[in-house]
């Protein structure tokens, strides 16, 4: 799996034009939820931020993998002309892919390559790409992307 982190809101907003451009928002359930940075929670949180700053923030929707061909089959609203992809760099290619009239805006960045251990639910990284080399062997909790270092400790019972 892909571990991501998610981009700053502000940087997000320096992409956008609240007068022309019209935004569907499109999550992947996968990799980016699991890493804390995707998935239905941060994409409602992110659209209700976006609409109360004042862009226009038609849909959203999830697809089970955004990096795969059933992307093929959403259906954008016929007014829509920006996406935000919630998704890995495989995920937002393949949205430019699918939807090449598109504006494609980028929410998430790749970190490397995880693993998941669900008892313990973290996820670590094993395998960082060359800009984040120093995040080998760095663990975070599933589904929040908190480094676990970061966390309070729990005590003993």
């Amino acid at each position: 799996m892909i571990f991501t982190k998610a981009i700053s809101y502000e940087d997000i907003q320096k992409n956008l034009d609240k007068d022309k451009d019209i935004i569907s928002l499109v999550g992947c359930e996968t990799c980016v939820r699991v890493a804390g940075s995707g998935g239905q929670a941060r994409m409602k949180k992110l659209a209700l931020k976006l609409r109360e700053d004042g862009f226009n923030v038609k849909d959203g929707f999830l697809v089970p993998t955004a990096c795969t061909p059933k992307l093929g089959f959403a259906k954008l609203t016929s007014d829509i002309n920006t996406i935000l992809s919630l998704g890995c760099s495989a995920g937002t290619s393949n949205i430019r892919r699918f939807f090449p009239t598109y504006k494609v805006i980028e929410t998430t960045v790749d970190v490397g390559l995880m693993i998941e251990d669900a008892n313990k639910e973290t996820l670590e990284i094993t395998i960082p790409y060359e800009k984040y080399k120093q995040e080998l062997g760095q663990s975070f909790e599933a589904f929040t992307g908190v480094r676990k270092d970061s966390l309070p400790t729990k005590e003993a019972k």
